[in-house]
């Protein structure tokens, strides 16, 4: 390929397929399987799409939409923790994931590595709106798949058999940080727990 600059995107875009092979700790809202990450990246940005107005005033969808697509593709060098992981283990997921976007944005063309990279590190450091939301998003997502009731009385199996120590309380309290300062979508949680509770599948 005579273009240097397309060569190395598509470069890019094929390691980036990689990302459909990595299997998270979340299994599939009816229990066949672990979800994979690129599965995950893209039940995040439809979730942005379908409730942008759960966000506050002004927030940029579009870049909490790139901030969801971009964030998880470290795991293909780093693979997923589970989120109630030990302190020791989530700094050395943490250092993984920062080799792993190195590395996987070093593949792009100057400036399009160091936007990938800023979007990336934008997530990380939490401190816009769009990463906020974002990183809500990320924390109610495994939550409907584990434990959410659909209309039609499907039920998410929970993971009581395979995470015990996963109670109400304990997962309420891992998952405020990120979820409180969006009453509608903390309130949603809670409620979500509270069926889950009442079918069997958590315990309080």
């Amino acid at each position: 390929m005579t273009d240097p600059t397309l060569a190395a995107q598509l470069d890019f875009l094929l390691s980036c397929d990689r990302l459909k092979s990595v299997v998270r700790t979340t299994r599939l809202h009816d229990g066949s399987r672990p979800e994979n990450s690129a599965e995950h990246s893209w039940h995040l940005a439809l979730m942005a799409l379908t409730l942008a107005e759960y966000a506050p005033a002004g927030t940029d969808m579009a870049q909490v939409v790139r901030l969801l697509l971009v964030h998880d593709l470290v795991e293909i060098g780093a693979g997923d923790l589970h989120f109630d992981a030990q302190a020791e283990a989530l700094a050395a997921q943490a250092a993984a994931e920062a080799k792993a976007a190195k590395q996987l944005f070093g593949l792009l063309p100057e400036p399009q590595a160091a936007k990938f990279t800023a979007l990336w590190q934008e997530y990380e450091v939490q401190r816009t709106p769009e990463s906020r939301f974002a990183k809500a998003l990320d924390s109610l997502q495994p939550m409907l798949l584990t434990w959410g009731q659909t209309a039609d009385g499907a039920g998410g199996l929970g993971c009581a058999g395979a995470v015990p120590e996963l109670t109400v309380r304990r997962v309420l309290k891992l998952k405020r940080s990120a979820l409180a300062d969006f009453p509608q979508l903390w309130q949603a949680a809670e409620r979500l727990l509270q069926e889950a509770e009442r079918a069997g599948v958590i315990q309080p």
